[in-house]
């Protein structure tokens, strides 16, 4: 077998088929995102701990999937070290605290559009610098849109207080970590419950070892079923096991950035969610941006400029080691 460079990318072949799966699986997600970062907001202002969120989000569907782990091992273990590091470190327990602590300052529509939205354009910026992916026209507009997008939530968050400041920044830094995980997932060539595996469990067990013997304590003792039942089953269930599951089918079947750009409509579906269901006000700052963001990552993915010759876009594919 060839030895191929860490940084090898290959023409990825999508049929039809392959392309509607693709798709129906990061609207699914998308679904799932919005959902999650509801209850990530209600969770973060609840008297629910951090703690026992993470524990919640990687714990379950870590308890789950160690089989499917111990079983798929001599699969998982040839994958380079590199990208298994950024799957657990992207997707972990930092990425969620990150979200969380940012929830509990920022709105919504501020988390949902800041951490998915801009993922695409570290996503880009990565596979430009590092595995030297051409910037066509139509993928320069959209960053330039995606950063004006940035800069007018961060310029209206700023100018409101230093703390949505802060919570901002917090999405930000969790949507470089997310951008890393979707990149590490496409060369891993990992299955997308495979993938999920690798985040969970190593990360359920980290949490749930600082519970049992660091200085943390759970607060689930105090609090009444029906206050952390449905965490459980969004966090651990719902995103724990099926966001995974479609992310990762997205990545395996439209490559990371046309992934991405299906991943934009997270802000319009979690902002609409809020403002029914949280009733959270949206000032027009806050729609230009989120508009602005959306329109640039589907520009920068390429969507707009390549019409159908999409199916001919290269991502990015496994070094065998």
């Amino acid at each position: 077998m060839s030895r191929l460079p860490l940084t090898h990318v290959s023409p990825l072949p999508i049929d039809a088929d392959q392309r509607l799966l693709g798709v129906c699986a990061a609207l699914a997600a998308v679904l799932i995102w919005s959902t999650y970062f509801l209850s990530l907001r209600q969770g973060a202002l609840s008297p629910i701990g951090r703690l026992d969120l993470t524990l919640f989000r990687y714990g379950v569907p870590g308890l789950v999937l160690l089989p499917l782990l111990w079983r798929r091992w001599t699969v998982i273990r040839a994958v380079n070290p590199l990208w298994l590091a950024g799957m657990v470190l992207g997707a972990g327990v930092p990425f969620f605290l990150l979200g969380a602590v940012g929830m509990s300052w920022a709105p919504v529509a501020h988390g949902s559009t800041l951490i998915p939205g801009a993922a695409p354009l570290f996503v880009t910026f990565i596979a430009v610098l590092v595995f030297r992916q051409p910037l066509g026209r139509w993928r320069c507009g959209g960053l330039v849109a995606v950063l004006a997008g940035v800069i007018c939530l961060l310029w209206n968050g700023w100018r409101d207080s230093a703390t949505l400041g802060m919570g901002q920044l917090m999405f930000l830094w969790a949507s470089l970590m997310w951008a890393v995980f979707t990149l590490s997932v496409r060369q891993s060539g990992l299955a997308p419950l495979e993938a999920t595996a690798v985040v969970t469990v190593p990360n359920g067990l980290a949490a749930g070892l600082y519970l049992l013997l660091g200085p943390g304590e759970s607060t689930l003792p105090d609090l009444s079923p029906i206050t952390w039942l449905p965490q459980l089953l969004v966090q651990g269930g719902l995103v724990g096991l099926g966001s995974g599951l479609m992310v990762g089918l997205a990545i395996r079947r439209l490559g990371a950035e046309a992934a991405s750009v299906l991943g934009s409509l997270t802000p319009v579906s979690a902002t609409l969610l809020a403002l029914w269901w949280l009733d959270e006000a949206i000032s027009l700052p806050t729609l230009m941006g989120l508009g602005l963001v959306t329109l640039g990552v589907i520009a920068a993915s390429g969507w707009l400029g390549n019409g159908p010759g999409i199916r001919r876009r290269v991502a990015f594919h496994p070094a065998r080691r």
